[in-house]
């Protein structure tokens, strides 16, 4: 007689974690939460995200410290006993989101979680970020340069989500906190102006394709911890402006009509994109120290204001000046006077520093 007996062979059961976000969770610690539970299945352990940490089982801990905590942008790992849970501690919503990636990295590259952990980083830079030129290598028929609307013919790249998705993942991956769009005069593609209405330069479905792309890409970014700066050159007006009005598009110093038309096109791009910065250049078209700190303090600031107002913002949105073609040191202690949340930039390449003197 023979026996013969059968196994029922079960496959293991995957180690099981918990990912216990804040309650309030900011969307970009939810992101960071996203990502480490996606390296969590990678190396095949189960990974949920939770809000309480009253489940049983192993568990990462993303806290947040009160502010201010210890530096913009940093975070703590904390691993220090088999028996112990993993702690994710930021200094802000950035700082989580840097910590969770941080923590993603190494558990991919050594196939699970580390036994044992600790570790601290913070950025050194403030801002950190490449700029997109919403430009071309050719001047348009019947325009001058940096004059470029946003639109699918030019720009066909610039509506692809799948494009962006991948870029702003790399830019997260690499700890980027700022995207900067580099445009003459980008107001006329993506707001419009009950006093202005001849200002829009695209078609109304390319309008509101431009509206619809440019909030998505806001959010994409801010998920990410990333700041939106759209950039704009002075004194620049949309075609369809200055043919209505008889101007040329590209003024050395202000007018009423070009000062008024401006500051209600910022004060509105800040109020439709709340999210989204501005970075000026004041020295291309804008000559004059004297034009220049009129325009700043009497055009630029009060729209961002107008805008800020009309939006429910409590605090300044920041605003870049570029020193490009400014004196800095006789501009921006004028402007600090009339604006506080100000940054300033400067690039670093021949056209900048073959002179005894370097500028932006």
């Amino acid at each position: 007689m023979i026996a013969c007996v059968f196994f029922l062979l079960l496959p293991a059961r995957a180690e099981s974690i918990f990912i216990v976000a804040p309650s309030n969770a900011a969307p970009r610690v939810v992101f960071g939460a996203e990502r480490l539970a996606a390296a969590l299945k990678a190396v095949g352990t189960d990974a949920k995200i939770i809000r309480s940490g009253e489940t049983p089982g192993r568990r990462i801990w993303i806290t947040l410290l009160p502010p201010p905590g210890i530096a913009d942008e940093g975070f703590t790992l904390k691993h220090q006993t088999a028996d112990e849970d993993f702690t994710i501690l930021g200094d802000d919503d950035s700082g989580a989101l840097y910590g969770c990636l941080e923590l993603a990295r190494r558990i991919r590259a050594a196939d699970g979680l580390p036994d044992k952990l600790y570790f601290h980083d913070a950025p050194v830079m403030r801002l950190r970020g490449t700029c997109v030129g919403m430009q071309k290598t050719r001047i348009l028929p019947g325009r001058r340069v940096y004059e470029y609307p946003y639109m699918p013919a030019l720009f066909p790249w610039f509506y692809d989500k799948q494009m962006w998705t991948e870029y702003l993942d790399f830019l997260v991956g690499n700890r980027f906190n700022t995207l900067y769009l580099w445009s003459g005069h980008p107001f006329a593609s993506l707001v419009r102006l009950k006093k202005y209405p001849e200002a829009v330069e695209v078609p109304d479905d390319v309008f509101r394709k431009n509206q619809a792309m440019f909030r998505w890409l806001a959010t994409e970014c801010d998920r990410r911890g990333i700041w939106l700066v759209q950039m704009f050159y002075n004194i620049l007006v949309s075609k369809p402006f200055a043919e209505h009005h008889h101007l040329s598009t590209q003024l050395s110093a202000p007018t009423p009509l070009v000062s008024d038309y401006t500051r209600q096109s910022i004060a509105e791009f800040v109020k439709d994109y709340p999210d989204v910065g501005l970075m000026v250049c004041l020295g291309e078209a804008l000559r004059g120290a004297e034009n220049q700190i009129e325009w700043c303090t009497n055009v630029i600031f009060p729209g961002v204001l107008d805008g800020m107002k009309a939006a429910g913002l409590k605090q300044e949105p920041p605003v870049i000046i570029r020193t490009h073609g400014v004196d800095a040191g006789v501009v921006m202690p004028v402007a600090f006077k009339a604006y506080t949340n100000l940054f300033t930039m400067s690039k670093f390449n021949g056209e900048s520093l073959t002179t005894w003197q370097p500028r932006g």
